[in-house]
């Protein structure tokens, strides 16, 4: 993962599979009436893989993109979290709403509300417990490293015991609150919300502390001295699988089997635990004045066929052949012309208009509109391309003739977001900041790429004799990124990344930063 911190906005670009990447935005917001920043994305493409204009359209574009506007998850410690002091905790609002629906209150607000919060309760947990197992794998990793003795032990040692001690009272608080939500006055609803949140959890501490467990049997100095904290994570892991088992929840582990339910029910868990953090994007296709530029477009080609038609009308009969191959004529060059000046409106009028704008709107809280989204996408001449954005391509070329050798095609998405931060902050405590997410396949651009390994025969220089060697053939797309905003002073601000997609015709091989300053 390739990451990049400044002032309010925070870039992260990543693998995701084999065939698709992720850039991912964190965006602080500021109070204020309207916030907003664009993003410019180029792709240069190398020409052998035969992508342009001619067959790679908006749609397939727009197709292959994934995007996603959605809140931040909120920080909060595990050991906050069941600190009935602490009123914003989404354990601490359940339990209170949960007594008013045990008291007789039945309204259908009421109990969504308790859903949500566990829901959000889920999406915490999990990123808390991520974070935590991240930092100490991190740490174990170099524990043997120039770092005094004192303070490794005092990180990674006291962190971990820490950690254990926050997670057993979590599962205890978990434990109690299950004890009070199957009571049968509980609303069905909570009920079933409660035992997917259940389940999802189990799941979560059994994949993170996974991870942990095998971090502290890694081979490392301080192994020793964590052989207890091993074995108590160890008992936790083992003892998720045989707690679904005894809910009889479908996540269940079976060895020998194809597993699918496993995968299958974890991904439909976390859709619905994370779905509380998704904002409502409703899309408007395409914007009116660019179908108005369209439709002149379609006017002015079709002006041309009928001025043509006209004027072989007045010179010879209708049923004559001079005038049947005029009117063809006229057809073919009507649709050439309509084609050609769509394009020609679609590569000029995006740095006005979008192709289409994106209204997004909160899932809660009466569904108000906190802000849009605009999107366009054309292809790029050579002559076309920024100079800033040329200087940055150019920026390790070895020779001045590089560029001859690897000819490219370049096409550019541009995005630009506009936030309501006043709308957002009245209509929400803990969920502010957001995440924009963008993930691209890369499936139509490897079309009509060459097979992933070439046979290259060559002489052995020991014994002389002529060998073939597998070489692997891959292509470099290369991205940059212009990010435009402004800072908390209120200066207009610019940044860049500059990322190498290594790929073949199987997909994504790997994801390399190439520094730009």
């Amino acid at each position: 993962m390739i990451e990049d911190h400044n002032d309010i906005l925070d870039s992260r670009i990543k693998l995701h599979d084999r065939h698709r990447f992720e850039i991912k935005l964190d965006i602080d917001l500021d109070a204020g009436s309207k916030s907003s920043y664009e993003v410019e994305t180029y792709f240069f493409v190398p020409r052998a893989l035969n992508v342009g204009p001619h067959n790679y359209k908006k749609e397939n574009f727009y197709n292959s993109s994934q995007r996603y506007i959605r809140f931040r998850t909120p920080k909060m410690s595990l050991g906050k979290i069941c600190d009935p002091a602490l009123k914003t905790s989404p354990l601490n609002r359940v339990r209170e709403d949960l007594s008013k629906v045990l008291a007789g209150a039945g309204e259908a607000a009421l109990v969504d509300g308790i859903c949500d919060e566990l829901r959000l309760l889920g999406c915490i947990i999990r990123g808390e417990i991520r974070d935590y197992v991240k930092v100490f794998v991190e740490g174990l990793a170099t524990y043997d490293e120039a770092v005094p003795a004192a303070q490794r032990k005092l990180f990674v040692g006291e962190g971990l015991d820490n950690f254990l001690g926050d997670l057993k009272r979590l599962e205890a608080a978990l434990g109690s609150l299950k004890a009070e939500i199957s009571d049968p006055a509980v609303p069905l609803k909570i009920r079933e919300t409660a035992g997917f949140f259940d389940e999802y959890v189990s799941l979560i501490l059994e994949e993170y502390l996974t991870s942990l467990v095998e971090a502290l049997r890694a081979d490392h100095p301080g192994r020793p001295r964590f052989e207890n904290v091993e074995k108590e994570v160890l008992a936790i892991v083992t003892a998720q699988s045989r707690y679904r088992q005894a809910m009889k929840y479908p996540s269940v582990l079976v060895p020998g089997s194809s597993n699918e339910t496993i995968i299958y029910r974890r991904g439909v868990l976390k859709k619905f635990i994370s779905g509380v953090l998704y904002l409502k994007a409703e899309f408007s296709e395409w914007e009116t004045l660019t179908q108005v530029f369209f439709g002149l477009a379609a006017g002015a080609a079709m002006l041309f066929a009928v001025m043509v038609t006209v004027y072989f009308q007045a010179r010879y009969a209708m049923n004559s052949m001079p005038f049947v191959l005029a009117v063809v004529i006229s057809y073919i060059f009507k649709d050439r012309i309509k084609d050609w000046l769509k394009l020609l409106f679609s590569k000029n009028l995006t740095r006005w208009i979008s192709d289409r704008k994106i209204d997004i709107f909160d899932t809660s809280g009466g569904g108000a509109r906190l802000g849009l989204l605009k999107e366009a996408f054309t292809f790029l001449s050579e002559r076309d391309v920024p100079p800033d954005i040329a200087r940055l391509r150019r920026i390790d070329n070895i020779t001045s003739v590089d560029e001859e050798g690897k000819p490219e095609r370049v096409f550019k998405y541009k995005k630009e977001i506009i936030l309501y931060p006043e709308v957002i902050i009245k209509s929400h405590e803990r969920r502010r900041d957001l995440n924009d997410i963008m993930r691209f396949n890369i499936r139509e651009l490897v079309g009509q790429a060459d097979d992933s390994a070439v046979d290259y025969p060559y002489v052995d220089a020991a014994s002389g004799e002529v060998r073939v060697a597998a070489c692997a053939r891959v292509y470099h797309v290369n991205l940059l990124l212009k990010y435009t905003y402004f800072d908390r002073a209120g200066q207009l601000t610019i940044h860049y990344d500059r990322i190498r997609i290594v790929l073949n015709k199987d997909g994504i091989v790997r994801l390399e930063e190439v520094k730009v300053g």
